[in-house]
């Protein structure tokens, strides 16, 4: 079947069954269920650890019948941009409903085969034991990932390498739950004069599973060019999208790079943000076996025992999209809220790991230890700020589109000079997409809806 469409917007697809490992067939030879699918949809995003599905089906020839609820659906996607396999256990069977007297129609849910393993397979023990010693974090999740003992995942990783040991004791875990507890306490060196940062996503895209930093996943972004994407190395092709209102002078090139619509999920307020701490506050480390271990930072600009974070003080210290020509949304503000902004209110608490017990406590080269406190405010900026600005958009169907990389975005502005529109300068540019999902609705056509973050806008 072949992947060029008239419309750029058109798909085509087959879709089978398999159980076993092999594909189920009727008394006739016959596997193919495309007849029998009314629409799909395909969802991922950074903040979930594998890709999820779900298929709307048809029913008059008996399926529901011959379904257990725990097969794998291979869906195949013809698409302008090239082929794409999905393989999906099914999870969940829902919204069955008897539309005529010989059929139903129902929606099958679906995940990853990843996601089902890890509810059945458990990790106990030392790190130092379980992984041979191999225990930095990109080392661990891509054990627990690979091992057949684990997940035995056959798909492409792209794990960043971090600069501390996890060194605990894995009270029986699933695979998944290791990794995101890694990835709260992993932290790299960034290119800034050694600057600490964290702040991990872990999470499955159609070119594989991903391990990485905010600031790593914006720095990425902003390097991304208009090349072919290259799936052996994750590095997908940027693309351009241009919203043009009936009316307006906007060049916008062929249709399939044309925004349909444009939501505004919401603007941020700077009183909730001063509620929860989004632009300063104090941070704290709890030890619960020994108070008087607590830690309250190491910062040597501290003038009290608390430690004082503040996005003020860390902006330089962030990756940022866009570069060195963007600026902190918080500076073209009133100077009297910016004030307001910097004065720390709210508290936030951690929880340290004890070392009372550790007879190397004291020469323990690991100073991000100590440093956790402020680590921890740095990470909550870090995401705070991802939500500076957001964007929804939906698009002409694209599978070459993947959460955690980046798209260029050209949105006129609401002033016009005659029938010429200007690009929005706030919300125009590279975002970060946080999110896509895939879906087909009126017969064979799909759409694409993207939902992106950026930090900063254009100075």
């Amino acid at each position: 079947m072949s992947s060029k469409r008239a419309n750029t917007a058109e798909i085509d697809f087959k879709i089978s069954l398999w159980r076993n490992g092999k594909r189920m067939e009727n008394s006739e030879g016959k596997y193919e269920l495309a007849e029998y699918v009314k629409g799909f949809e395909i969802i991922e995003a950074v903040e979930s650890s594998t890709i999820e599905a779900r298929i709307i089906i048809e029913d008059s020839s008996g399926l529901m019948g011959a379904l257990t609820g725990s097969e794998v659906f291979k869906l195949t996607v013809f698409h302008y941009t090239g082929n794409r396999d999905y393989w999906l256990r099914c999870a969940h069977i829902e919204d069955r409903v008897r539309t005529a007297q010989t059929a139903d129609v129902f929606i099958v849910n679906c995940v990853s085969d990843e996601f089902i393993k890890n509810e059945i397979k458990n990790v106990f023990g030392h790190t130092e034991k379980i992984f041979a010693g191999s225990i930095e974090a990109s080392q661990i999740i891509r054990k627990l990932l690979r091992d057949k003992k684990y997940l035995g995942s056959k798909k492409r990783f792209f794990l960043e390498q971090t600069i501390n040991k996890q060194r605990l004791v894995i009270p029986n875990w699933r695979p998944i739950d290791v990794v995101y507890w890694v990835a709260e306490r992993s932290v790299r060196k960034s290119k800034k004069g050694g600057v600490l940062q964290n702040g991990f996503n872990f999470w499955e895209s159609a070119l594989g599973f991903h391990f990485k930093s905010i600031d790593k996943m914006i720095d990425d972004v902003n390097e991304q060019k208009e090349d072919k994407t290259d799936a052996i190395k994750g590095k997908p092709a940027l693309y351009t999208y241009t919203y043009s209102p009936k009316g307006t002078k906007i060049e916008t090139g062929d249709d399939q790079y044309k925004i349909d619509s444009v939501i505004f999920p919401e603007e941020r307020s700077y009183l909730m943000g001063l509620r929860h701490g989004a632009w300063a506050g104090y941070s704290i480390g709890f030890d619960p076996v020994s108070i008087n271990q607590s830690r309250l930072g190491v910062s040597t600009d501290m003038k009290e025992k608390e430690y004082n974070y503040a996005l003020k003080k860390v902006w330089k210290k962030m990756s940022h999209v866009g570069g060195t020509n963007y600026v902190n949304p918080i500076s073209l503000m009133d100077k009297e809220i910016q004030k307001v902004l910097d004065q720390p209110k709210r508290v936030r608490y951690t929880m340290i790991p004890n070392q009372l017990f550790d007879p190397k406590y004291k020469n323990n080269p690991q100073k991000n230890y100590e440093e956790i406190v402020e680590l921890q405010a740095y990470e909550y900026l870090r995401r705070e700020t991802l939500k500076n600005i957001k964007l929804m958009i939906t698009i002409p169907g694209n599978l070459d589109l993947y959460a955690g990389h980046g798209v260029q975005i050209k949105l006129p502005g609401t002033f016009r000079s005659g029938t010429t529109v200007q690009n929005d300068r706030k919300y125009s540019g590279r975002y970060v997409i946080m999110g896509v999902r895939h879906h087909t609705g009126d017969g064979l056509k799909m759409k694409t809806e993207l939902l992106l973050g950026r930090d900063s806008i254009l100075g």
